[in-house]
């Protein structure tokens, strides 16, 4: 991995929990991020006119995998969502971010039957995993089944399989992007932005239907449009970063450099109680994040 994606990588991790943190202390309802994800992609849609005459031209299968994206993103936000109603930002944030660490691979294997990842590339996102086994324990003798089973736990892993997902999708829409002769930084820019619409086009319905919320109200404005400018930021850097790279596993597991950033956030900031098995569970996960990285 370079240099350059090394650091788009570290920038978006921070504005990653950034928003993270303006979702659990500002609102914890999907109406918050379809709003958010709305005014990001006002933000920044200069940046998608820039590239629309590439854009425009791109084939039947784009505009599918940009639509499986949008839905993708839409259920990563409603777990998110609820998992902050049920949780601390220190437990739900690393689940959520370190549980696709694993995924992502597994899919990768799956789908392309071959992984460039190596040996240490394999025992660094192992570490990562089990550090996420102990971050919901209070002590090591609770470490029982049934601590897994609540409501927390359960939409986190609906978010952490959509954000599988959208990376999967996602990396296989930017190919297609640079394939066809448009560079680095025009895919991720416009990509990011039509992804955002495509976002919107099931999260609008879902949440007036569904959800049986009002759209009429808009959320505080100022830290809706900050959080939204945050989202749509974190995944520019991460889709631009994407397209150096070889293989979509690596982008997945060093942007989790973003976990001890949001438990930190969460029990310095947030005053959220922390247990000797979470700060050893936090220590295995930056194990594995630099040998990952390495």
């Amino acid at each position: 991995m370079t240099a350059q994606a090394i650091a788009l990588i570290l920038v978006s991790a921070l504005l990653h929990a950034g928003w993270n943190l303006i979702g659990k202390r500002t609102a914890q309802t999907v109406r918050f991020y379809a709003f958010a994800m709305g005014f990001g992609m006002l933000i920044f849609s200069p940046l998608l006119v820039r590239a629309w005459d590439d854009v425009i031209d791109m084939p039947a299968a784009f505009w599918l995998l940009l639509i499986l994206s949008g839905l993708c993103q839409t259920l990563y936000m409603t777990g998110l969502s609820y998992a902050y109603r049920a949780g601390d930002l220190s437990l739900v944030y690393p689940l959520a971010r370190a549980i696709p660490v694993l995924l992502v691979p597994m899919l990768v294997l799956l789908i392309y039957g071959q992984s460039a990842l190596d040996l240490q590339d394999v025992v660094g996102m192992l570490l990562i995993i089990l550090g996420s086994l102990a971050l919901p324990l209070n002590h090591w003798r609770n470490f029982q089944f049934r601590n897994y089973c609540t409501p927390a736990i359960g939409w986190v892993l609906m978010a952490a399989s959509a954000t599988a997902g959208y990376s999967l999708v996602d990396s296989m829409a930017i190919g297609m992007m640079t394939e066809s002769g448009i560079d680095a930084f025009s895919a991720g820019s416009s990509f990011v932005v039509l992804q955002a619409a495509a976002t919107l086009l099931w999260m609008l319905p879902f949440v007036r239907l569904v959800m049986k919320e009002s759209l009429r109200k808009i959320p505080d404005i100022g830290m809706t449009a900050l959080a939204g400018s945050f989202i749509i930021g974190t995944y520019l850097l991460i889709l631009i970063s994407m397209s150096m790279v070889n293989e979509v596993s690596y982008v997945v597991a060093l942007r989790q450099i973003s976990i001890p950033l949001g438990v930190a956030i969460g029990v310095i900031w947030l005053r959220e109680p922390v247990s000797t098995p979470r700060l050893q569970g936090l220590l295995l996960m930056l194990t594995g994040l630099v040998m990952v990285s390495l």
